[in-house]
């Protein structure tokens, strides 16, 4: 008796040779007669030309199977493959951006001010000192990166996921009182000028 994993097998391996088998009953049955006579075919096109056709209709729609199988698949394997790294990708931004969220909750006086700074005036670079406390702090917390240039005039960027999680959550940051207030650029100027060495503001 045969069990569903004998027949599965079967029709696997027939599968396997369908398209060989396919292309051999064609031969025989699409053969020119004179053709069919001299390789000595003819008699059995004719006397089994029944279970040919059938063999036929059998090997052909078991290789189309197999081809629609095989394509299929890959397809099905792309889109899962896609599929795992798009929530690979998503799961690596998220986290990032809670790590991003929990540094700059986590900041210091001047470096919020510093923040401040670039969203009051919409830009990604300072430049500081090499050795400045504030930018080597926001840099080991991943919220700057550093240029090059010179040590005493070093630029330091807001990488660009930083900067978008900081536009999105500006008020967060800089309140709209900060903003109104034409104090508060005075402030904002005084820190800039606190990043250079005392002389060059002379």
């Amino acid at each position: 008796m045969f069990t569903p994993d004998a027949i599965t097998k079967v029709l696997e391996t027939a599968a396997k040779y369908a398209w060989a088998v396919f292309v051999m009953v064609a031969f025989v049955l699409f053969v020119p007669d004179d053709a069919s006579r001299q390789l000595g075919i003819d008699a059995i096109n004719t006397q089994y030309k029944g279970y040919f056709w059938l063999t036929l209709v059998f090997t052909g729609t078991l290789s189309l199977g197999t081809v629609f199988s095989y394509l299929d698949k890959k397809v099905l394997d792309g889109w899962l493959e896609e599929r795992r790294a798009k929530k690979k990708r998503s799961a690596k931004r998220a986290e990032r951006q809670n790590a991003i969220a929990l540094r700059l909750n986590s900041l210091d006086d001047r470096e919020l001010f510093w923040i401040k700074y670039c969203l009051f005036h919409n830009v990604q670079t300072l430049s500081a000192r090499m050795d400045d406390v504030t930018a080597q702090s926001l840099l080991n917390k991943g919220i700057l990166s550093q240029g090059s240039g010179s040590m005493l005039n070093l630029p330091f960027h807001i990488p660009d996921d930083v900067w978008a999680y900081l536009q999105e959550n500006h008020l967060l940051f800089l309140s709209k009182e900060e903003i109104d207030d034409p104090r508060f650029e005075k402030h904002l100027e005084s820190f800039r000028k606190s990043l250079y060495p005392s002389h060059w503001m002379a």
